[in-house]
């Protein structure tokens, strides 16, 4: 069994360089923010989503951050709390709230985007704009693939 799992070569899998290289960019994204504007990573990542989704409901916006709805739920309690976001009553279904942000989050938005911005331009150094679009080509094919697969 051993053997197998060696044959892999799990160091340098393509998957597991994605995997990290992701993480790594996670992180170094959650501590610039947190040092700079307090912001926790899902608190951040909400404030980007909503921002670009308005009014989501809790499964929604879970789905759009790749996390799961039940985690979420102190996170939005939180930042109600801290004026970051709203509920509202949900129309249509007045058994779900809708989330959007308020004045407060909205004006950290373009400084989220701009810390990220900057981070990229650090984590992509010795990158060529070309070569930053073979990576995108490749990682979009990989994405392509795997939807495939799961969908066969």
């Amino acid at each position: 069994m051993k053997q197998n799992v060696r044959k892999l070569d799990l160091e340098n899998s393509i998957g597991t360089l994605i995997v990290l290289a992701s993480k790594s960019m996670e992180r170094a994204a959650e501590h610039e923010i947190k040092n700079k504007l307090g912001l926790t990573s899902s608190q951040w990542k909400v404030i980007l989503a909503l921002n670009l989704f308005e009014g989501l409901n809790q499964k929604e916006l879970a789905d759009k951050i790749y996390v799961d709805s039940s985690t979420l739920v102190p996170v939005i309690d939180k930042m109600e709390r801290n004026g970051l976001i709203e509920r509202r009553p949900d129309p249509k279904d007045r058994r779900h709230n809708r989330l959007f942000l308020t004045k407060k989050s909205e004006s950290t938005v373009s400084s989220i985007t701009e810390i990220i911005t900057q981070l990229r331009k650090e984590l992509y150094r010795g990158l060529s704009h070309n070569d930053q679009e073979v990576i995108r080509l490749h990682l979009k094919k990989i994405i392509d693939n795997a939807e495939k697969t799961l969908n066969r």
